[in-house]
């Protein structure tokens, strides 16, 4: 089977369909700029009618449809409910509840089957859509023999905190300076610059407790990942949290908001903190806890090891999606 998949370059998405193309025979992956989705129609000759299927992300699927193809469109992440009115800027926001919202449902309309990668994105997308197209849940999946535990640290200072992701309001990053005061002295916050959409001025970074790492090549990761303590998520719209998984792939604990699928990823009390949104208060606490007590912390992180190879690993979300394929092309879904 001749599967195609147009993907936007440096994001998660790539990096995921190319775990795809790497598990499944006859996948290919064709990248393109994000910038051409400024101009949606530039989309449309990304995609090839001599596709046996075609693999593209909920957003703007649509222009990769064509006759006669099967189009399997995964949700990777949802924004454009009234809930991101207060964490987008304007313009994001019109665009998000105007054209990509309506994107997003003449997507549902083609498509033969949605992939949802969490229970919270699927119920969200589909109640804001009004839509009742098939919808299939699959997890996303980490390379746990990559993403592998460090060397167990008992009593390391500073204790180091890692935050990753795009600086923009969604993620929360305008957060870390007043994380940052709020730890105050033996602690340093790492954090890591993703795409450059809607980037956001830290003040102090590259002082006291804030340290940046600039943009770091997914293959670095596990590194970076087994250097750090803990991992701080506060993201208040998280479709996955792929980086969330990839650390406790690594043994750390995560401290994160509890808004979206992170309840779906972490276990409260077992594998971290999940805490209200914009909470700086209960995170510095939960952070501080896990560097007062490195044993309870180094069992957190053993948790959400094991919690990625019974439930998130890569070859379990490459072979629910062979089987997803399989069956689109034995004709299992009719619309």
């Amino acid at each position: 089977m001749n599967i195609l998949s147009p993907v936007p370059t440096g994001s998660g998405v790539e990096v995921l369909h190319n775990a795809l193309a790497a598990g499944i025979d006859g996948y290919h992956v064709r990248r393109y700029s994000p910038w051409r989705s400024v101009f949606p129609p530039a989309l449309i000759g990304l995609s090839s009618r001599r596709a046996d299927l075609i693999h593209a992300s909920a957003d703007y699927g649509v222009f990769f449809a064509r006759a006669g193809v099967p189009l399997v469109a995964t949700l990777h992440n949802y924004t454009s409910d009234l809930f991101m009115r207060d964490y987008s800027s304007s313009l994001q926001y019109l665009h998000y509840r105007t054209d990509l919202r309506w994107f997003s449902r003449l997507t549902f309309k083609r498509a033969t089957v949605v992939v949802a990668i969490s229970q919270f994105i699927a119920q969200l997308a589909t109640k804001d859509l009004q839509t009742d197209a098939p919808v299939r849940l699959i997890y996303n999946g980490v390379d746990h023999t990559l993403f592998v535990p460090g060397k167990a640290k008992t009593t390391s200072w500073p204790f180091r905190v890692l935050f990753c992701g795009n600086l923009n309001r969604r993620k929360r990053a305008q957060l870390l300076p007043s994380l940052a005061a709020a730890l105050g002295n033996g602690f340093e916050i790492h954090y890591t610059a993703g795409l450059s959409d809607g980037a956001l001025d830290l003040p102090g970074a590259g002082r006291g407790v804030l340290r940046p790492l600039g943009r770091i090549k997914h293959a670095d990761m596990p590194a970076v990942y087994r250097s750090m303590d803990v991992l701080f998520m506060p993201s208040v719209r998280e479709g996955f949290g792929l980086c969330v998984a990839e650390a406790m792939a690594c043994g750390l604990p995560v401290v994160a908001c509890r808004e979206s699928a992170m309840p779906e990823l972490v276990e409260a009390g077992r594998g971290g903190t999940l805490c209200p949104v914009d909470d700086v208060a209960c995170y510095a606490d939960a952070i501080r806890r896990l560097a007062d007590d490195r044993v309870s912390a180094r069992r957190m992180g053993e948790f959400n090891r094991g919690r990625i190879e019974e439930q998130f690993t890569q070859v379990r979300m490459i072979e629910e999606y062979r089987a997803l394929f399989e069956s689109v092309r034995d004709g299992e879904f009719n619309r």
